[in-house]
């Protein structure tokens, strides 16, 4: 049986962050048109790659369509923020990023991981946005991403684990 798809078409917010401390903080998409949002949860490595997408796709518009970006958009952090209480719709397996050339509208495809044990059809979740709110997205997911655990302690807390051979302390 196929799970229908959602779709926010156009969203007035959409934001990727993080709520927790480093090295334990939870990664989230959230996007909202009017009354409704959806909070999706995702890896720290997705989000990085999704920052990496946007940015890719609106220099290749600014090449092959002279689509013009965006110059001095603001991040407001605390409006960028994920909003709490935080009820994720599911976890993200998979992220694909589109352009409505139409529309000029970016498309974020979130699909849902399953479980392997899982006999239905991954959920999708379809977010229409402008380059601009994309692009703020983008700014301010690259710096929640860098916010993380230095280099140095990620490799010590590593040798600890491995030192108690996976046992909690």
């Amino acid at each position: 049986m196929a799970n229908p798809n959602i779709e926010l078409d156009p969203v007035t917010h959409i934001t990727a962050g993080a709520l927790g401390k480093p090295g334990h903080r939870v990664f989230y998409i959230q996007a909202e048109k009017g009354a409704e949002s959806i909070t999706l949860v995702c890896d720290k490595e997705q989000v990085a790659a999704l920052v990496d997408a946007i940015d890719e796709m609106v220099q290749n518009l600014e090449e092959e369509f002279s689509v013009m970006r965006h110059g001095g958009l603001k991040v407001d952090e605390a409006a960028m923020a994920i909003k709490e209480p935080v009820d994720p719709l599911f976890r993200v397996d998979a992220l694909g990023l589109g352009y409505d050339a139409t529309r000029d509208r970016l498309l974020l495809v979130a699909q849902e991981a399953l479980a392997e044990d899982e006999e239905r059809d991954p959920r999708e979740v379809r977010f229409f946005a402008t380059r601009a709110q994309m692009q703020v997205l983008s700014a301010y997911a690259r710096e929640v991403v860098g916010k993380g655990r230095p280099p140095e302690q990620v490799v010590l807390q590593a040798e600890a684990y491995v030192r108690r051979n996976g046992h909690s302390e």
